[in-house]
């Protein structure tokens, strides 16, 4: 069954969640695309990258998709992320790649034009 996340899946992290982690929206490693599994020129993967270690952002902007599209939207994605991103399992890059593909899921991030 390929992987699918809901507007409600988005905000359903509960309090207990975020102060212990979750994988439970975590796609399956055979439900992520190839193209996250390398952590080489995908931003979304970069975004995920940086989060986690504390690095500078990539120079983005974020739309979310019309299906999630509302005020309380970019909250919830930031609850997600960081619910998933501070559990110990599974595998680092299984992590990584699939928190990386759950935000391709919400929105899209579109490279900000270098200023020249």
């Amino acid at each position: 069954m390929p992987y699918t996340l809901t507007r409600a899946d988005l905000g359903s992290i509960t309090d207990p969640e975020m102060a212990f982690s979750t994988e439970r929206l975590l796609p399956a490693w055979e439900d992520i695309p190839e193209t996250f599994k390398n952590d080489r020129g995908n931003i979304y993967v970069e975004l995920v990258s940086a989060l986690f270690y504390g690095g500078e952002l990539p120079n983005c902007d974020m739309e979310f998709l019309p299906d999630f599209d509302d005020e309380q939207a970019s909250a919830d994605l930031n609850k997600c992320v960081r619910a998933h991103l501070q559990s110990f399992a599974p595998k680092h890059e299984h992590k990584m790649a699939g928190v990386a593909y759950m935000v391709s899921c919400v929105c899209t991030l579109h490279p900000a034009a270098q200023p020249v």
